[in-house]
C-alpha cells in the first residue's frame, strides 16, 4: 500500500496541513484513514495558531543547573553557567523578527527547554547557540520558512525527558504525543554537531545541514539518543502510524543521516518517504558519509525517490547507503550515488522483505552501478 504524505497550504483555513497525496482514494483499510485524520489534525494543531504565537518564549524558570534569562526588545538571551541547564517554559516560540540566543560555557554544553503550557512552538525567527539546545514540546514544533537555526546541536521533540535523566546524560525520550515536528526553515549546526527530530510524525520540507555530524530523524513513542555512540538513535517503542517525510534537503557530509521508524503492532504501519535530497558525501579529508533509511521490518514501508548521495566527488572512497524495511519501493526520479571520482565506490544495501524488481527499480540499480556503486539486494 502506497501511503505518501505532504504538507500543503489550505487557503480557506490559512494554515499548512499534513495530508495524504492519496486522500481522495477509496478502499483503504481503516488504519490508513485513521492515519490520515491524525496527520491532518497534527498539521492543524501545529500551524493553525501562527498568528497567535508569542514573539519570544514566556514564563521561563530554571529547574536544573545554573543560568539566567534576560530580554531586551525582540531578543531573549539565556546565559548558561553550568554544563547542563534545564528550563521549564510556559511557551517557547520565536517571532519572525525576534531572536533567542543561548550563551553557553562550551560547545558540549546542553540547554533543555521544556514547554509546560498548551501552545505549539512556532519558530519563525532566529535561534542561536554555541552549544546544544533541546526543545521538548508535546504540542508540536514548527520551524517556519523564515526560521534560521544556527546552533552547536539541536534536538526538537514532542516526547518528554526527565530532569534526572537529562542531568545524568541519559537522553531517553518517552511520551504518547501524536503531534508532529515540521521543518520548513533552515537548520544548521557547527562542524560535528547533530540535529535530531523525534516525534510520532516528522516532516522536513526545509534544509537541515550538519557536516561532519549527524542528522537523526526518529519516529516512535520511546527513543534513546547517544550522539557520541555507534548507535546514535534507537526507536525502542513504536508510535501508531509513524511517519517520516522528507521533501527538502538533508546534508551531513562526512557524517550520518539516519531516518528510522517503528510500527505499533501488526495493524499499524510505518512510512518513510523521501522525495527530496539526502546527502552524506565523503569529504576531501577522507571522512566517509552514510545514509540509513530504516523502516519497520515487520510492517514498514520505505518510498524512495529524490536523491540519495553518499559519493566521493573529490577524494577518498564512496560511502554507505541502506534502505531497509518490510517493503521498499523506488520512484522513477530516484538517483542513488555512492561512487568515487578517485577511490573505491561505496555500497547501496537494499534489505526488504518485499522488493519488486520492476523496470523502475532495475533502472535505479543500473544507474547506481554505472556510477561505481556496489548494489546488494538482500531479501
Amino acid at each position: 500500500m502506497n501511503r505518501i504524505y505532504r504538507v500543503v497550504w489550505n487557503a480557506a483555513l490559512g494554515v499548512w496541513q499534513v495530508c495524504s497525496e492519496q486522500g481522495g482514494a477509496r478502499g483503504k483499510r481503516s488504519a490508513s484513514r485513521t492515519a490520515r485524520r491524525a496527520l491532518v489534525a497534527a498539521g492543524l494543531a501545529l500551524t493553525g495558531a501562527l498568528a497567535l504565537a508569542a514573539d519570544l518564549p514566556t514564563g521561563g524558570a530554571v529547574v536544573a543547573g545554573q543560568g539566567s534569562i534576560a530580554q531586551q526588545g525582540k531578543t531573549l538571551t539565556v546565559n548558561q553557567n553550568s554544563g547542563k541547564l534545564a528550563i521549564d517554559w510556559n511557551s517557547f516560540s520565536i517571532g519572525r523578527d525576534s531572536t533567542v540566543n543561548f550563551v553557553q560555557p562550551s560547545a558540549g554544553s546542553v540547554a533543555l527547554n521544556r514547554v509546560t503550557g498548551s501552545d505549539v512552538s512556532q519558530i519563525q525567527g532566529a535561534l542561536k547557540a554555541n552549544g546544544q539546545v533541546f526543545l521538548l514540546n508535546p504540542n508540536g514544533v514548527l520551524f517556519s520558512p523564515t526560521a534560521r537555526v544556527d546552533v552547536g546541536g539541536l534536538l526538537a521533540s514532542t516526547l518528554a525527558m526527565t530532569n534526572d535523566d537529562f542531568m545524568a546524560g541519559n537522553y531517553r525520550l518517552q511520551g504518547a504525543s501524536a503531534n508532529a515536528i515540521i521543518n520548513q526553515g533552515n537548520i544548521r549546526t557547527a562542524g560535528g554537531g547533530s540535529v535530531a527530530l523525534v516525534a510520532a510524525r516528522i516532516v522536513n520540507n526545509g534544509e537541515i545541514a550538519a557536516d561532519r555530524g549527524n542528522v537523526l530523524l526518529g519516529a516512535g513513542s520511546e527513543v534513546q539518543l547517544d550522539f557520541g555512540g555507534p548507535v546514535k538513535l534507537q526507536v525502542k517503542q513504536a508510535a501508531l502510524d509513524a511517519l517520516i517525510d522528507n521533501g527538502g534537503a538533508v546534508r551531513a557530509d562526512g557524517g550520518t543521516v539516519l531516518m528510522t521508524a517503528k510500527a505499533a503492532g501488526d495493524l499499524a504501519s510505518t512510512v518513510i518517504n523521501n522525495t527530496g535530497v539526502v546527502q552524506a558525501r565523503t569529504l576531501a579529508t577522507g571522512e566517509r558519509g552514510q545514509i540509513v533509511l530504516l523502516g519497520d521490518m515487520h510492517n514498514g514501508r520505505i518510498d524512495i525517490g529524490g536523491t540519495l548521495d553518499a559519493s566521493a566527488p573529490l577524494a577518498g572512497n564512496g560511502g554507505f547507503i541502506e534502505t531497509s524495511a518490510a517493503e521498499v519501493a523506488t520512484g522513477r526520479a530516484l538517483k542513488v550515488d555512492a561512487g568515487a571520482a578517485r577511490g573505491q565506490g561505496g555500497e547501496w544495501l537494499i534489505d526488504p522483505y518485499n522488493y519488486t524488481i520492476n523496470a523502475t527499480a532495475a533502472n535505479n540499480i543500473d544507474a547506481a552501478l554505472n556510477a561505481g556503486t556496489s548494489v546488494t539486494v538482500s531479501t
